[in-house]
């Protein structure tokens, strides 16, 4: 049997994915990050144990505890491992104990069931398999599954115990002197088991994968048959005169390779031998009928593990062994034993009686070989020297693969002079030694004859070039990266590039910046746990033409030759990275070749919040939010919009959530409800907030809700991402938009009564909004009821004349003189107007004037003659001065080329008239929504009382004084009375505002 010690670079590039955990010989740590995965609770209790069994040490005692075992060791040692709570919910019940009793029944925590766990003799005519033991139970659909033994079939078979096995975090099974404990991770799945032996003389075997293909081989010696050319004769005659035991074969015999099976063993120090029983069981109990025998430490170099990827170190091969396989040979059914396709367990048994078990996982096949030799070249890695037959951990594959061949009988000769000479070539065996390999190339060639021979003793001889890949030392690699996603869209979305320099991996040769430009680059990027701890799979991948760019030094050019290559990254969308701390593995490429390989990493980080979230300006006071919002239906509260208040950026999502971190903190700190944070401001993502902290009950005003500052957290969503979100804390203060404490935004003009009259304040008072989007426009304090009075307008037809009744006259009763620029306007000639001299004047007067001027004669238009004209289009509309309603387009254009219309409205302001009584109607108009009350008082009520006729004002503003008879002259002061008055304005927020102000009464 041709067997080699396991390399670093062979252990690497097998494949193993186990179901039970090694129990390791020297190398603890990683075993317990690769196997136990999520467990990091009890990485330390397991390597411990591990330890333990390594030296030699075995399982003393074990007891159940909550969720777990306490794990005594022969040396006294004590251990505890728990499940760890995962999503399907673990209870905190105790371990679960799964033993076989003497009775060979399955027993639960010490209770019996009917499942037979040990196989009996067979029954009519079935084949026994006295003495086998089970598969392990497990749970299935949270139900406990075992498997029992019938003895009607012949066979183990699994059988649902109806028991529940929900909440379990932790069981473990004791059989044929091993604990396999099982421990629940964080998902709340048992995917591992760990082996523990039980006693003195107990150790563990492990198969090293979940599936081992063990291949034996058959076929006929023909030699003379398959080496028909002259080249392959040459060849046949070369490897018998190297390898003289051929001669002893018989044409036509049957010839056997292969069959060897590995198996890993602990602790160390348990040698096999001879004196050891091996065999294999199927699963349903039964042997299939194959010899094992002949242990070798170490393994062989033909034999296959699939299915996942070796997670030990190479210094754990001392622990490997190697069984011959020989599968009995049916001569009716002429085929070799083999476990059908199917999976079996290694037992062995120690010459003190001992028995242990792997796992299922060992498929032993019998293949017949027909076909000849064949030699290929692959692709391995460079070392110094590189075993040409052993599987290269990174290119999967050896330097020579040979197929079909026999026990590795080949000859193996360096066939180029120059080639040797190059790069120092020599070969030993298949070991092939590289004295002289260049630095700064990723890759050579080594040119082979070979010479091999087949099982069924056919020959080749093939020339064949073996590549050995480099990888390029450099003294850089990729530096770290702080990245904050981008505010700037670009081609419609928020992207950015994150580039790294090619400089910094210090090529020292423009070979090696070349074959880094041409390779095919992978750039592999994790999001890491909240532990730090990276994912199997990454999160996202770039590779060279897909996503991984090459760019000029500007950043932005693709560069197209190596001398112009400066960067290299990716593009970055902010829509699919979340904050967070990355994992960058990089990797360039050529072929098998690795020519650089670097790690590093990568912060992600959002905008900060204050740079892109921004309170409305016109709403803001030294950075507070002023909010004034609506009145609600509910008295004494006020309700906002708060995304009215603030300007956020197109990425942020229209989704926001509020919280009041005050409500949250006085939650936090179980206060008492009489504080102010026991309301909370935030209702159905609104803010809903009481004047007073008890929903309108009275309430001390320093305890009023208005007018304190309160700390928002606002909620969004990032980029359309619903897994990135960011806080948006800021302050909020709730206002009245009509009230100001000072109440400087209500105007009061000076207020004068007459004795014995009624006086009107509010005709004099007036207010503004003080903030608010109204900030600034009229705010009406007093409403009121509209309906029809007779007001007082001037008579337009009624000027006022001189005693004799011909000219109209001034209010100093001086006639009105006509401008001299306005006399052909009135009338006169331009005969007369010419003959006019120095000191002539003319009046307006009520009808129309004959005029002389020297011997011309003019009639000037009266104020008659101007008002016939005027009242055509002019009237009063509601007591105002204005167009008559419904004038044609014709009338108004009649109007304005009127010479009469346009004397009126020259001369109008200049002369005095009568008044007449015109009807106007008001229309109702309350006071402004947010005014709830305005109420006057005197400030003085005992003073007030000597000159009005009652204490008390109306909330229409309006009061009566006393007439000057009924006022003492002494009372008064240069004959008036000054009086003070208290001016209350309530608003719907329930804040009052005090204006005082003076009243004069006098004659």
């Amino acid at each position: 049997m041709n067997k080699k010690f396991l390399s670093a670079i062979l252990f690497g590039a097998l494949m193993v994915s186990s179901t039970g955990t090694f129990v390791s010989c020297k190398d603890y740590d990683d075993d317990i990050e690769n196997l136990q995965g999520q467990i990091n609770s009890n990485k330390d209790a397991i390597a411990a144990l591990q330890k333990l069994v390594g030296e030699g040490k075995w399982v003393a005692a074990i007891s159940p505890i909550e969720n777990g075992f306490t794990i005594t060791m022969s040396d006294g040692t004590t251990q505890t491992v728990t499940g760890i709570n995962g999503k399907d919910g673990v209870d905190g019940k105790n371990g679960t104990e799964w033993t076989i009793g003497e009775d060979g029944f399955w027993y639960k925590d010490g209770e019996k069931t009917d499942a037979k766990a040990v196989a009996k003799d067979g029954v009519d005519g079935k084949p026994g398999a006295n003495g086998q033991t089970a598969p392990s139970p497990e749970i299935v659909d949270g139900k406990w599954v075992v498997y029992s033994w019938n003895a009607e079939t012949g066979e183990f078979e699994k059988k649902d115990t109806g028991i529940s096995a929900q909440g379990t975090g932790a069981y473990y099974v004791e059989k044929d002197g091993v604990i396999y404990l099982n421990i629940a991770n964080e998902a709340g799945v048992f995917d591992k088991a760990i082996a523990l032996p039980a006693t003195s003389d107990a150790f563990v075997a492990e198969a090293p994968a979940a599936i081992v293909h063990v291949k034996f081989q058959t076929a006929k010696w023909q030699p003379a048959a398959k080496n028909t050319t002259e080249k392959a004769k040459k060849a046949y005659k070369a490897l018998t005169e190297k390898f003289t035991d051929l001669a002893g074969i018989a044409a036509n015999a049957t010839v056997k390779q292969g069959g060897e099976l590995p198996v890993l063993v602990n602790p160390a120090n348990v040698e096999l031998t001879d004196k050891f029983e091996f065999s294999l069981q199927l699963a349903n109990g039964t042997t299939p009928d194959i010899a094992l025998s002949n242990p070798v430490k170490g393994i062989a170099d033909d034999w296959s593990v699939q299915n996942g990827i070796m997670n030990r170190a190479a210094s754990t091969e001392d622990c490997f062994w190697t069984l011959d396989v020989e599968p009995a040979y049916d001569e009716k059914a002429k085929t070799y034993a083999t476990t059908k396709k199917k999976s079996a367990s290694l037992v062995i048994k120690n010459e003190k009686g001992t028995v242990v078990k792997t796992a299922f996982a060992y498929n032993v096949s019998a293949d017949k070989v027909e076909s000849n030799v064949s030699v290929a070249a692959g692709t391995v890695t460079y070392a110094p020297t590189i075993d040409l037959t052993a599987v290269d951990a990174k290119t999967t594959k050896a330097g020579i693969i040979y197929a079909n061949e026999y026990k590795g009988k080949a000859i193996v000769k360096l066939r180029d002079q120059l080639n040797i000479e190059q790069y120092g070539l020599s070969l030993d065996g298949n070991v092939l030694t590289i004295a002289n390999m260049p630095a700064n190339v990723s890759s050579i060639t080594v040119k082979l004859n070979i010479i091999a021979l087949g099982l069924n003793g056919s020959a080749v001889d093939q020339d064949i070039d073996v590549t050995v890949n480099q990888d390029i030392q450099v003294a850089g690699g990729l530096n770290d990266k702080n990245v904050t996603l981008s505010t700037k869209k670009v081609s419609g979305a928020y992207t950015q590039n994150v580039l790294w320099n090619v400089a910094d991996f210090q090529f020292t040769t423009a070979t090696q910046k070349d074959a880094f430009f041409k390779a095919n680059k992978t750039m592999s990027v994790y999001l890491l746990d909240e532990n730090g701890d990276k994912p199997e799979t990454a999160t996202y991948t770039y590779v060279t033409g897909e996503g991984l760019v090459q760019y000029k030094s500007d950043g932005t050019t693709t560069a197209t030759l190596y001398n112009a290559f400066a960067k290299f990254g990716f593009s970055l969308d902010a829509a699919e990275y979340v904050p967070g701390t990355y994992a960058i593995v990089f990797e360039a490429i050529d072929g098998a070749a690795t020519i650089v390989k670097s790690e590093a990493t990568m912060i992600v980080s959002n905008p900060k919040a204050e740079d892109i979230f921004k309170l409305v300006p016109d709403f803001t006071t030294a950075g507070v939010l002023q909010v004034i919002g609506n009145y609600a239906t509910v008295a004494n509260k006020v309700v906002y919009d708060l995304e009215d208040g603030i300007l956020a950026p197109d990425f942020a999502g229209s989704e926001v959530t509020y919280i009041d971190l005050d409500h949250k903190a006085w939650e936090e700190a179980m206060g008492a409800v009489t504080e102010m944070g026991a309301e909370d401001w935030i209702t159905n993502n609104r803010l809903n907030v009481y004047q007073n902290a008890w929903k309108g009950a009275a309430t001390p005003a320093n305890q009023y809700m208005l007018n304190k500052e309160r700390n928002i957290r606002a909620t969004y969503t990032l980029y359309g991402n619903a897994e990135n979100t960011i806080d948006y804390d800021f302050k909020v203060i709730v206002k009245s938009s009509v009230y100001t404490a000072d109440g400087s935004n209500v105007t009061v003009k000076a207020i004068t009564g007459a004795f014995g009259k009624e006086v009107n304040m509010t005709s004099n008072i007036s207010a503004v909004y003080a903030l608010g989007i109204n900030k600034g426009k009229a705010l009406t304090l007093f409403g009121n009821a509209g309906g029809s009075t007779e007001k007082d307008v001037t008579d337009y037809d009624a000027p006022k004349k001189d005693t004799a009744g011909k000219y109209v006259v001034n209010a100093d009763a001086t006639p009105v003189e006509i401008a001299k620029a306005d006399l052909i306007k009135f009338g006169m000639s331009v005969d007369a107007y010419t003959a006019l001299g120095a000191d002539d004047k003319f009046f307006l007067t009520v009808k129309n004037n004959d005029v002389t001027v020297g011997a011309h004669n003019s009639t000037l238009k009266g104020w008659n003659t101007i008002m016939t004209e005027v009242n055509k289009y002019y009237t009063y509309n509601n007591g105002t001065w204005g167009d008559k309603a419904d004038l044609s387009a014709e009338e108004k254009a009649a109007r304005d080329a009127s010479a009469e219309v346009a004397l009126f409205k020259a001369y109008k302001d200049k002369l005095a008239y009568d008044t007449k009584k015109e009807t106007v109607t008001t229309q109702p108009k309350p006071a402004s929504d947010e005014i709830k009350s305005v109420t006057f008082a005197w400030d003085d009520a005992k003073l007030a009382e000597k000159f009005v006729t009652s204490t008390t004002i109306g909330t229409d503003g309006k009061f009566k004084a006393k007439a000057e008879t009924e006022i003492k002259a002494s009372d008064l002061v240069n004959g008036k009375a000054e009086l003070k008055v208290n001016m209350k304005v309530t608003d719907k927020w329930g804040m009052v505002m005090t204006k005082t102000y003076t009243v004069t009464i006098k004659k």
